[in-house]
């Protein structure tokens, strides 16, 4: 920066600085050439010049996200010089300022949680909800640098800022950070943890999200961690931990690695899982959307098919046939002039009933795997879907005998127990090994014929 921008800067005048664009119209455009320099907009940000500060980034915005020869953007500068109006500014024009990694990997955010501004890092969260995910060049988010320089205000704004979140992305972005392991492999409860700080091990533990036995590299939980640095005499950090959930390495189960994992021959269940996983992936949303109308459809309707009332002379019927094997069978009762018909009742039954049926279940499969991709998605659906299987099915035996009804269902049940049968066995021809024919490489693509 030559002598006569820096002037400017020192002065802080708009005047002055349209007046040298005025001699040297290329003088900013020259700054912005080298890829680390320090430019006015890092003067005027580290020094408090508003004015001059918001009329650069309109001139240069670029200069916003520029670092200076020591690892600093003009946000950096204002932060570390205590510039909380200026920073505001800054961040109102262009949010994502607060992103810009810096020196170390550290971000506008890990500064204030550092060095401390509890208004300042709420207005930055609002801005840039995404910054809370960062992390620095060892790994450390906000949420650890909090806790590292005890700022326990800050670690209050953080941890309440994850849990009140309702966006789309909130519970995602709560277990991220929450559980987010630094370059040794320590989470923020980890931390807490070696320094046996009481008030930050406790509002973490706030957080239900939290995952409290996550093992850091050397396979050390954070009461593993709590227990080895504290003193006989002061084991309450431990006891915290412990009485919320946390457990040793030791009693925990191990995990296997990926790798580990990646090895193993696919079992048939995660061949099941992962297909319908896939499916459900590529299907469209429209696709999905009219599938799932259709099949709440055919549910409804199947539903108000099984609890329509029952005909009291068949069900008297059935009920005689069914109630004692050893004994003869009452005669078909009188339904005004004619005789019941077993026939016509039968055929009731299995066309009706036995289709009706097949049909409310191939719905009920069917809308399963159409579900997004989601636990939550899943146990709702159970949740919802097995009481009105069983009404559907109490329903259903309520008008006739119950035995014919569960060979009915016993039925269905085989049809399902077949075709996973089939897809088992197309599972098993998948895994062998099939040695293919040797060919010769010279082909003919049009007459389809191998020499």
């Amino acid at each position: 920066m030559n002598s006569s921008l820096l002037l400017v800067t020192q002065s802080g005048s708009v005047d002055e600085l349209y007046s040298l664009l005025q001699k040297d119209p290329c003088v900013l455009e020259n700054v912005d050439v080298l890829p680390f320099v320090q430019t006015p907009l890092h003067e005027a940000s580290s020094t408090g010049k508003m004015n001059l500060a918001m009329e650069l980034m309109i001139l240069k915005p670029s200069f916003a996200k520029k670092l200076n020869e020591y690892g600093f953007s003009p946000l950096h500068l204002a932060v570390e010089n205590h510039q909380v109006e200026l920073a505001r500014e800054l961040v109102k024009i262009d949010p994502s300022l607060v992103r810009i990694p810096g020196r170390g990997g550290m971000t506008a955010l890990h500064l204030v949680a550092k060095k401390g501004g509890v208004d300042l890092l709420t207005e930055f969260l609002q801005a840039c909800p995404q910054g809370i995910r960062d992390a620095n060049v060892n790994g450390e988010t906000a949420l650890h640098i909090a806790v590292l320089n005890k700022k326990y205000e800050e670690l209050k704004v953080l941890t309440g800022w994850l849990q009140r979140r309702r966006k789309s992305d909130a519970a995602s972005t709560e277990v991220y950070v929450l559980d987010r392991r630094d370059r040794e492999g320590d989470t923020a409860l980890h931390v807490a943890a070696y320094q046996n700080d009481d008030k930050a091990v406790k509002q973490l533990l706030k957080c239900m999200s939290l995952n409290r036995n996550i093992k850091n590299n050397i396979g050390l939980t954070a009461l593993d961690v709590s227990r080895a640095n504290g003193s006989d005499t002061n084991r309450s950090t431990a006891k915290i931990i412990q009485k919320s959930g946390g457990k040793t390495g030791k009693s925990l189960s191990k995990v296997k690695l990926l790798s580990v994992v990646l090895r193993t021959p696919v079992t048939f269940k995660e061949y099941c899982s992962t297909g319908l996983a896939r499916y459900r992936s590529q299907t469209p949303d429209g696709r999905r959307n009219a599938l799932l109308v259709i099949t709440a459809l055919i549910i409804t309707a199947t539903y108000q098919t099984a609890t329509q009332p029952a005909d009291k002379e068949r069900k008297a019927y059935w009920d005689s046939i069914s109630s004692d094997p050893n004994e003869t069978a009452a005669p078909p009762p009188v339904k005004g002039p004619e005789l019941i018909d077993p026939l016509d009742i039968l055929k009731e039954l299995v066309l009706l009933y036995g289709f009706n049926t097949t049909a409310f279940f191939l719905s009920i499969v069917l809308t399963y795997i159409l579900l997004p991709v989601g636990r939550a998605y899943t146990r709702w659906y159970i949740f919802i879907m097995v009481p009105l299987v069983f009404s559907y099915g109490l329903s259903v035996s309520m008008k006739y005998s119950l035995t014919i009804f569960f060979y009915m269902y016993l039925m269905v049940a085989l049809g399902f127990s077949i075709y996973v049968l089939i897809i088992y066995v197309r599972w098993k021809l998948t895994r062998q090994n099939k040695v293919p024919n040797p060919m010769s490489e010279l082909k003919s693509e049009s007459l389809k014929i191998t020499v």
